[in-house]
C-alpha cells in the first residue's frame, strides 16, 4: 500500500516541482515530475502548484543514500 504524505512545494521548474516531504520522521528532498501532477495534460506547472503550498501526495520511491523521494499527486486527494 502506498504511503500518503503532506508535501510543501519549494521550487517550480519546467519539468515539475521540488518539495520537502517527511517520511517516517525523516525529511527528504522530493521531486514531483510534471507527469505525476494530474492525470490530464500539464502545460505549465505553475497553473497547478505554487511555492509554499502544502498538498497531499504519495511516495513512489525513496533513495536513502541521496536523501531524495519521488512523489506523485495523482489520486492523492
Amino acid at each position: 500500500m502506498r504511503q500518503t504524505v503532506k508535501v510543501t512545494i519549494t521550487n517550480i521548474v519546467n519539468f515539475g516541482a521540488f518539495c520537502d516531504v517527511t517520511i517516517d520522521g525523516k525529511v527528504y528532498n522530493g521531486l514531483i515530475h510534471i507527469s505525476e501532477i494530474t492525470d490530464g495534460y500539464v502545460a505549465n506547472v505553475s497553473d497547478h502548484l505554487s511555492v509554499g503550498e502544502t498538498v497531499d501526495g504519495y511516495v513512489i520511491s525513496v533513495d536513502e543514500s541521496k536523501n531524495q523521494a519521488k512523489i506523485s499527486l495523482k489520486n492523492a486527494q
